[in-house]
C-alpha cells in the first residue's frame, strides 16, 4: 500500500475527500465527515510527522519536500481538484505558467532563434549589398536552407514542443500533450496535396461548422490554443485514469483522453481562441489607422504582450494584404519591440552577477533578439523578471509613436530587428534607425537604472550565484522581533518540533530575509514559506505565521522564486504584519532546519529580543557567540 492510500484509509475513503490542498510542510485535507477521520492511524503512517484537526481541515504534515508528490498522489486518488486560485492573484499566476511551461523550452528557443537569425542574414537582400548573400554565391542555398529549416522549425511547431511542456506543468503525460500539439499543426494538410494521403480531404469537403472549416484553421506558432488544450487533457486523463484498472489503463486512457481532447480541441477551444487572436490584430489594425501617433504608442505597448501569448499570429494575414498595397507599419513595429527586448537582456546581462544562471540566458538571449527572435529574452529573462519587461514595454510603446509620426513602412518582409533597415521603404531607413536606438537607449537605461536601485536597496536581481558561505554552521534569524519558545507556540506540529529544529521570533518588521545562503528550492503558492538548500544539502524552512496560507497570499508580497540562489541576510519577501493579525492568525516566523544530514542543530541561547542575522540555530559542536 503506498503512502497516500495509506492516508485515504485513515481519512475515510476517497469518497469521504472533499478537497485536497498544501502549504509548505502539509497536506491539507477537507473531509466531507468529520467522524470518519482516524488522526491516529494517519499519525502513525511511515512518513507522517504529525497530524491534527484544525477547524473543518485535517492537517498531515509531511514536510517541506514531500509535500507537493503526497498532495498530488492523495488528489489523484481522491480525484479532487485543487482549490482555485485568488483572483487579485491571476495575472501574476498567469505569468508564472506561461514562464513554467516556456523554461524549459528555452534552449530550443535560443538554437532556434539564432538559426533563423543567421538564416535571415545570408538569405536576405540588402544586407550584403542589393541582392542577397545565396544569389550571390548560389552554392551555398541548400546549406542556408538548411540552417533556415532547423530555425524555423522550432517556432513553425511550437504546439508540439509547448504541448510536451503544458501538459506535464497540468500534470497530465507530456507525450499526449505533445501528440495533441502535432494533431493542430497537421490539421492543415488534411487538404493539401500529397501531405496526409492516407487521410487526404478535398478542399471543398472539410469539416465546416458555423462557415469555419474547423480542420482548416492553421495553429503554428500559436501559444494559447495549446495551452488551454492541455489544461483540459491532463483533467480529462485523470478523470479515464481513475476509473480504469490494469492492462486496460494502459490502452484506454490515451485513447479516450486524446478522442475526448480532440473534440474540445478542433470544435471550441483552438477556433475560438483563434478567433481571438484574429480580432485582436485586426483591432491593432484598426487603431493605428484610426489614433494616429497614440493608435501607434498603443499598438507598440501591445505588441510584445501578444507576442507572449502568441496571438501576434493574427498579424500575418494582415501584414501580407498590407505590403501587397504598398506598406507594413506592423514590421518595423515589431523590430522596435524586439530591439528594446534586446536591450532589456543586455541591461540584465551587464547587471547580473558573473557566472549567474540569468546572466548566462541573457547572453544568449540577446543576439537572437537583436536580429529578430525576441522569446528567448523573453520568456528567459525580461518576463521572468517583469519590471525589464515592461520597461521594454514602455521603450517600444514610444518608439511606435515615433514610427507612426514619421510614417515609417516595410516594404518587404525580413529580418524584425537590427538588420530591419533592409526591409523598410527607401527615404525611411534613417527615421527608422533612430526609432529603434529610442528603443534601446529607452530599455537599456530603464533595466539599467531598475537594476541599480535595487542593488542599492542591497536586493540583487538574480538572486543566483556566488556568495557567502552557504553551508556554514550557523543558521539566523530571518527578522528581527521578540523571541518566542518554541513549546509555546499554538500549533501542535510546529511546538513539537517534529520537522526539526525550529527557532521562533514574533517580528517588528515585514521584511523577511534569508537565513542560509542557498537555492531557493520552494516558495508556497501562498508566499507564506521559503524552503532553502545550501550547498552542502542542509534544508531550511522559513514559514512566516501560523495557519497563514488561510489567507491565500493576501498580505505577502515574495521577491524570490524557486530555483533562485540567495545568500545570508537577502530579502526573500514583504509581508503585511498587519493583515495577518488583523485576520486574527499569529504572525509568528518559524525557522526550521527540516534536514539537516549528518549535523545536529540546536537553537542558540539569547535575550528576549533578536535582530535580523543573529544566530538562532547552530550546528552542534561550533562555539558561536550569543545574540
Amino acid at each position: 500500500m503506498t503512502m497516500a492510500d495509506a492516508i485515504l484509509d485513515a481519512l475515510g475513503g476517497a469518497g469521504n475527500v472533499r478537497d485536497v490542498t498544501h502549504c509548505a510542510t502539509r497536506v491539507r485535507v477537507e473531509p466531507a465527515e468529520a467522524a470518519r477521520v482516524d488522526v491516529a492511524s494517519l499519525a502513525r503512517i511511515p512518513g507522517v510527522l504529525a497530524a491534527q484537526v484544525v477547524g473543518e481541515r485535517v492537517q498531515i504534515v509531511v514536510g517541506p519536500g514531500r509535500v507537493e508528490a503526497v498532495t498530488a498522489a492523495v488528489r489523484r486518488r481522491a480525484g479532487s481538484a485543487p482549490t482555485p486560485a485568488d483572483p487579485g492573484r491571476l495575472p501574476a499566476r498567469a505569468v508564472g505558467l506561461l514562464v513554467d511551461v516556456f523554461t524549459p523550452l528555452l534552449p530550443a528557443f535560443v538554437a532556434g532563434g539564432l538559426l533563423t537569425a543567421l538564416h535571415n542574414v545570408l538569405a536576405g537582400p540588402g544586407v550584403f549589398g542589393d541582392a542577397a548573400l545565396v544569389d550571390m554565391v548560389t552554392w551555398l542555398r541548400g546549406p542556408v536552407a538548411l540552417v533556415g529549416l532547423l530555425g524555423a522549425a522550432v517556432f513553425a511547431l511550437l504546439p508540439v514542443l509547448l504541448g510536451f511542456s503544458a501538459a506535464g506543468r497540468f500534470g497530465g503525460s507530456p507525450y499526449l500533450g505533445a501528440a495533441m500539439g502535432a494533431a493542430l499543426v497537421a490539421a492543415p494538410g488534411l487538404t493539401a496535396d500529397r501531405t496526409l494521403p492516407a487521410i487526404h480531404l478535398a478542399p471543398d469537403t472539410g469539416w465546416v461548422i458555423a462557415g469555419v472549416d474547423v480542420l482548416a484553421i492553421d495553429y503554428q506558432g500559436t501559444v494559447v490554443p495549446i495551452i488551454a488544450i492541455c489544461f483540459v487533457l491532463a483533467r480529462l486523463e485523470r478523470f479515464f485514469a481513475r476509473r480504469t484498472r490494469g492492462s486496460a489503463r494502459l490502452l484506454l486512457v490515451p485513447l479516450l483522453t486524446l478522442l475526448t481532447t480532440g473534440l474540445p480541441a478542433f470544435l471550441l477551444l483552438g477556433p475560438v481562441l483563434r478567433f481571438l487572436g484574429d480580432a485582436a490584430a485586426q483591432g491593432m489594425e484598426w487603431l493605428y489607422t484610426s489614433a494616429g501617433v497614440l493608435g501607434g504608442a498603443l499598438v507598440g505597448a501591445v505588441y510584445s504582450p501578444l507576442v507572449v501569448t502568441g496571438l501576434h499570429q493574427g498579424l500575418i494575414a494582415i501584414e501580407l494584404g498590407l505590403l501587397s498595397t504598398g506598406g507594413s507599419f506592423i514590421f518595423p513595429i515589431a523590430a522596435a519591440a524586439n530591439v528594446a527586448q534586446a536591450a532589456a537582456s543586455l541591461a540584465v546581462w551587464l547587471s547580473a552577477r558573473r557566472g549567474t544562471r540569468l546572466r548566462a540566458l541573457a547572453a544568449t538571449a540577446t543576439a537572437p533578439a537583436a536580429l529578430g527572435i525576441a522569446e528567448p529574452a523573453m520568456f528567459g529573462v525580461t518576463l521572468r523578471l517583469r519590471v525589464p519587461f515592461l520597461i521594454a514595454v514602455g521603450a517600444t510603446a514610444v518608439s511606435a509613436a515615433l514610427l507612426a509620426a514619421w510614417h515609417v513602412q516595410a516594404v518587404t518582409l525580413g529580418a524584425a530587428g537590427v538588420l530591419g533597415f533592409a526591409s523598410i521603404a527607401p527615404g525611411s531607413v534613417g527615421p527608422f534607425l533612430v526609432c529603434l536606438a529610442v528603443a534601446v537607449l529607452l530599455s537599456f537605461g530603464g533595466t539599467l537604472t531598475w537594476a541599480r536601485w535595487r542593488r542599492r536597496r542591497g536586493r540583487t536581481i538574480d538572486a543566483d550565484g556566488p556568495g557567502r558561505d552557504g553551508d556554514g554552521p550557523v543558521i539566523v534569524s530571518p527578522v528581527s522581533g521578540r523571541r518566542v519558545t518554541v513549546e509555546s507556540l499554538p500549533d501542535p506540529a510546529f511546538a513539537s518540533g517534529s520537522l526539526g529544529p525550529t527557532s521562533a521570533v514574533t517580528p517588528s518588521s515585514g521584511l523577511i530575509v534569508a537565513p542560509a545562503s542557498g537555492t531557493i528550492t520552494a516558495v508556497a503558492a501562498t508566499a507564506h514559506a521559503y524552503g532553502i538548500t545550501t550547498s552542502g544539502g542542509t534544508e531550511v524552512l522559513v514559514h512566516v505565521g501560523i495557519d497563514t496560507v488561510r489567507l491565500r497570499g493576501e498580505g505577502f508580497r515574495p521577491l524570490v522564486r524557486s530555483g533562485d540562489r540567495v545568500v545570508v541576510g537577502e530579502a526573500l519577501a514583504q509581508v503585511d504584519l498587519d493583515a495577518i493579525v488583523g485576520a486574527g492568525l499569529d504572525p509568528v516566523v518559524m525557522t526550521i532546519v527540516t534536514h539537516a544530514g549528518d549535523r545536529t542543530f540546536t537553537p542558540v541561547d539569547g535575550g528576549a529580543r533578536v535582530t535580523a542575522g543573529a544566530p538562532v540555530l547552530r550546528a552542534s559542536g561550533i562555539a558561536t557567540s550569543s545574540d
